[in-house]
């Protein structure tokens, strides 16, 4: 049975067990005030180019995009986000939890765009609304499209221009940054928005995101919030030796969705030769396929995947690759279809 359910169905990188098992007789600080966060706060400010930004450590992305959405933010404050968006359909009102309420912005390709934000921005236009502090948008999206450099530019362009602050999920970060669509790095980050968080679940953890805070204005308590969110660790040295581990070498983070990035790339050249229609560009290592009911029925008997919704009678599948994803398990379940 082939598995594509998800990017996070395995334990990890045996590098980081390994580490781990070195630390084994260690006795360390707790909630991240020991050498090897501090080790790998260091190691990732050098990755993104900027020692001013400060950094968390946190144990998953449910988490992360609590914190990352309530930083900064009143009550009466609201989340400019598109209706795709992972915060609106996948954390059981955890953000709305926090006193926030989130604004939907149609989307066909599960991006937003300057034009987008600046047409539904104008609508809040009296007293009685929410009012409109924040963007989020993840990249990769939910349907696995990400932005290019332009496009977040021109966005955290208008969010500066507009008093908002803009905050980037990045549960798939190093996927979006593995694709070859991809026009920026890891140093170009902090330049394009205000909050975001590297993930290290779906990128060979054994879990736990980084939330890299820019603005300054976003700092200001945040070990707090953390604290009351329920997002703080008191072994944080456990993601402090993961996060130091897979940044000691520069290439180490993005190499697992690199190897991710090039199966899909196989899968997708695949499904397109054998004429199967994508619900959404391939661009990333997720790949949305429509299917009828036959053919869902016949995929079903030899593969895991989630089934995400329907589009022009059809099914849509999602179909995940991960760093342990081998060339051998895609063309044989290309073959097998």
């Amino acid at each position: 049975m082939y598995f594509f359910v998800n990017d996070y169905n395995s334990i990890g990188y045996p590098q980081i067990l390994d580490a781990l098992k070195d630390a084994i007789n260690e006795k360390n600080p707790g909630y991240g005030d020991d050498p090897h966060s501090e080790n790998a706060r260091k190691l990732i400010k050098k990755a993104l180019g900027n020692e001013k930004v400060d950094i968390y450590f946190l144990p998953g992305g449910t988490g992360a995009n609590i914190i990352g959405a309530a930083a900064g933010m009143r009550q009466q404050d609201s989340i400019l986000s598109a209706n795709t968006g992972h915060i609106e359909g996948h954390e059981a009102g955890s953000i709305e939890a926090t006193g926030l309420k989130i604004e939907l912005i149609d989307t066909e390709d599960g991006k937003l765009t300057r034009e987008s934000i600046e047409n539904f921005h104008k609508k809040f236009t009296t007293e009685y609304m929410t009012v409109p502090k924040k963007v989020y948008i993840s990249n990769t999206t939910e349907v696995g499209t990400l932005y290019k450099k332009k496009e977040l530019e021109e966005i955290y362009a208008y969010c500066k221009a507009n008093d908002l602050y803009l905050f980037i999920d990045g549960a798939r970060m190093a996927a979006a940054l593995a694709s070859e669509r991809s026009d920026y790095d890891l140093k170009d980050l902090t330049k394009l928005c205000d909050i975001f968080y590297l993930g290290g679940t779906k990128a060979g953890l054994l879990f736990g995101e980084a939330l890299v805070v820019v603005n300054d204005e976003l700092k200001k308590d945040l070990n707090n919030l953390i604290k009351q969110k329920g997002t703080m660790l008191a072994k944080g040295f456990i993601s402090g030796i993961m996060w130091e581990t897979v940044f000691k070498d520069s290439d180490f983070y993005l190499k697992g969705s690199k190897k991710a990035y090039q199966m899909a790339k196989i899968l997708a050249d695949g499904l397109d030769k054998k004429t199967y229609d994508l619900a959404y560009p391939f661009e990333s290592n997720q790949i949305f396929v429509l299917l009828d009911e036959k053919t869902l029925e016949k995929w079903q008997k030899i593969a895991k995947f989630e089934i995400t919704g329907e589009k022009n009678g059809k099914k849509i599948i999602r179909l995940v690759t991960t760093f342990r994803t081998t060339e051998d398990e895609v063309k044989n379940f290309l073959n097998e279809i």
